[in-house]
């Protein structure tokens, strides 16, 4: 495979620019020939491929629903209700140390039932006693799932005879049918009027009065989850590792959520504070959990006076881009969410390249669950930061790890969760 690498954000910039109506996304392959092979009739969700045709249909169908911010923002009641479960579960496996063992697993299994609960405004069931047979099924899928995930996405052609290609087929198939059965369940609109929270429309509600069948309901949704659940959980754990790194900036967010936020009030879009969305900006920026950003075009196109042949990928390296000290100034490794915000003295924001840092990549193939991790994230760690002090619980620095394209802490995180 031929590529070319690059980390300064002017030649980003022009990389990201070219062809904006639709821009080709290598390193898919695999997953794409998988689900096309697994499902029926050719019903699977074209939002990875590289064939415009096939792509454009599901961009243009789910975008509206995922990223405008008022579709987002309806569904705050949920990511609490997930959220305080999530607390409930997190006072009762803290440790004698006050530390919780296997923090990550936690975390995704949070990231799971927020997706689910965002996507079918309904809660999965993972955090009932006992859990929902079924969502213990599909959340024992979709780790498995993303389990293989990174091995087949390095497997490259020869996934068909690995055993993770096997495991990501099976992985996807167990989501495919234990969603199928929470479709059955709540997918119709006289189980969706029995609570106040879900009188709305849900978003396969909305999939179905599009003309979708229940099958490609469930691979959108299923494709949807693939994305997101891993991101999700580990930028918000990059951001509570650098949050315990850092004192002074924790007891700033503690005391900004505790002004917004009445004694019993939940997290709503209107009450985050700037500076915990700056803050997430800024550990996007250190760990970006999209460490990689891959583009192709089916033309030649010179960068710098190279020129780069139709077909070669493009690869963004975006975790040099964000520590460049060319775009961030001296400090650039240094985590500092003022640099996100308006200068108290001059009262003008900082001026940072929009190129320089791109944890959600950027345009047409921009993350479709960007405002979706954002809220989910912003509401966990509001409820953790007004419940606990953070502490880092090891000595040793954790470090970046490179798997998959995803930037993942090269060793499990220990946090000290320290009651306020």
């Amino acid at each position: 495979m031929r590529c070319v690498n690059i980390a300064d954000a002017r030649t980003v910039e022009k990389v990201l620019r070219t062809d904006q109506r639709f821009q080709m996304r290598p390193g898919l392959e695999a997953v794409n020939e998988i689900i096309d092979e697994i499902s029926e009739d050719g019903e699977s969700f074209k939002i990875t491929s590289n064939n415009y045709d096939e792509w454009q249909p599901h961009r243009a169908l789910v975008s509206p629903r995922l990223l405008r911010p008022k579709e987002v923002k309806k569904q705050f009641p949920l990511l609490n209700s997930v959220a305080n479960d999530f607390m409930k579960r997190l006072n009762h496996l803290s440790e004698h140390d006050e530390t919780v063992r296997n923090f990550e697993d936690e975390l995704t299994f949070w990231s799971i039932e927020s997706t689910s609960a965002f996507l079918f405004n309904h809660r999965l069931g993972f955090y009932d006693h006992p859990p929902d047979p079924i969502a213990v099924e599909f959340t024992e899928a979709a780790m498995k799932m993303l389990s293989s995930l990174t091995k087949i996405l390095h497997s490259g052609p020869f996934h068909k005879y690995t055993r993770a290609g096997d495991t990501f087929k099976t992985s996807l198939l167990t989501m495919h049918k234990t969603y199928l059965a929470i479709y059955d369940r709540f997918g119709t609109s006289g189980e969706q009027a029995k609570t106040d929270i879900r009188q709305k429309q849900t978003f396969h509600q909305y999939l179905s009065s599009q003309g979708k069948t229940p099958h490609e309901i469930v691979w959108v949704i299923s494709g949807l989850m693939a994305g997101g659940i891993e991101t999700t959980s580990t930028t918000c754990l990059w951001l509570l590792y650098q949050l315990a790194q850092h004192q002074e900036i924790q007891e700033r967010l503690y005391q900004e959520l505790a002004s917004s936020l009445g004694p019993d009030e939940e997290i709503s879009a209107d009450k985050i504070p700037l500076y915990l969305k700056a803050a997430l900006k800024e550990s996007q920026r250190i760990y970006p959990t999209a460490s990689v950003v891959p583009r192709a075009f089916d033309k030649d196109i010179e960068l710098h006076g190279y020129h780069i042949p139709a077909g070669v990928n493009v690869l963004i390296q975006n975790h040099l881009l964000s520590v460049n000290k060319d775009c961030h100034g001296e400090d650039a490794k240094k985590f500092e969410p003022e640099r996100w915000m308006r200068d108290d003295v001059t009262e003008k924001k900082h001026k940072i390249n929009p190129f320089s840092s791109l944890p959600f990549g950027h345009g047409v193939r921009m993350c479709l669950g960007k405002r979706v991790a954002e809220s989910t994230i912003y509401t966990l760690v509001s409820k953790i930061l007004l419940s606990y002090r953070l502490e880092y619980a090891d000595e040793k620095e954790v470090k970046r790890s490179f798997i998959g394209g995803i930037m993942r802490p090269d060793t499990p995180i220990r946090l000290r969760f320290k009651r306020r």
